[in-house]
């Protein structure tokens, strides 16, 4: 009997263990390896009638390429407008009284008038036309002046001092192009004062013209030419005296003959 109790509880004992032993490995394997539950959302309908893209942006941009591409094209185009130039063809041409000369870096020379002038391009107006020169290709613009006479001294005039007067004897010379009308050189007689004493004048001998105005003259240069003057100047104070002289010479250009 006392036998019997002892196997029963053993037994009892064995079954106790067994559940305490389920209940613990459950337990770490829980926090080992946790449970997850993945939810995944539903995607979104798009509404009916809506676009899946936003055109408008990319329509302004194919607008600003198209705007750019003619921009381009309007340039390409005005590039072969310029006719290809050079100064041995414009020599040929007989320019006009025009106003300015533009060197190029070719080494072209573009003789006109600035009538326009941006950032970016010189527009010019030539004997042949109006041409449009981008403003890199320029070396530089200078001035040029039309055709006109220039009458110079050939060399220092001689002088002949008397009492009451000087007599003045020189040659003159027009190195310009045209022709110098009523040519008149003024000779200025300066104290040690740097002071004007006297001042006279005269026309130079040069070759006739007759004029449309009925004005018959022999003062006028022609380019190349030389021409004599002589000049006297009364002295009428002989406490004013003389240091030295300078002269101016004056011409006029008369069209018509």
């Amino acid at each position: 009997m006392r036998v019997l109790i002892l196997l029963l509880f053993s037994v009892f004992l064995f079954s106790q263990e067994s559940d305490t032993t389920k209940v613990d490995s459950t337990k770490e394997k829980g926090t080992e390896f946790p449970e997850i539950k993945l939810e995944r959302e539903k995607p979104e309908q798009l509404p009916m009638g809506e676009l899946f893209f936003d055109y408008k942006d990319d329509l302004e941009n194919l607008q600003t390429q198209i705007d750019s591409l003619k921009r381009v094209l309007r340039v390409m185009e005005r590039k072969r407008a310029i006719p290809s130039i050079n100064e041995e063809l414009l020599n040929l041409i007989k320019i006009p009284e025009l106003q300015h000369r533009i060197e190029l870096t070719n080494g072209t020379v573009v003789i006109g008038e600035i009538i326009e002038e941006t950032d970016l391009h010189v527009i010019i107006q030539t004997a042949i036309g109006q041409l449009s020169i981008e403003k890199d290709r320029v070396v530089k613009i200078d001035e040029e002046r039309p055709p006109a006479p220039k009458v110079e001294l050939m060399r220092e005039p001689f002088v002949d001092i008397y009492p009451d007067r000087e007599e003045i004897r020189g040659v003159v010379k027009n190195t310009g192009k045209t022709r110098a009308d009523f040519v008149r050189i003024i000779a200025n007689l300066w104290t040690p004062e740097t002071e004007l004493g006297y001042v006279d004048s005269a026309f130079a001998k040069g070759s006739t013209q007759v004029y449309n105005t009925g004005v018959i003259t022999d003062t006028a240069i022609e380019p190349g030419a030389t021409a004599e003057f002589y000049i006297v100047v009364p002295i009428e104070d002989a406490a004013k005296v003389v240091e030295y002289r300078t002269y101016d010479i004056h011409w006029m250009v008369v069209g018509e003959r």
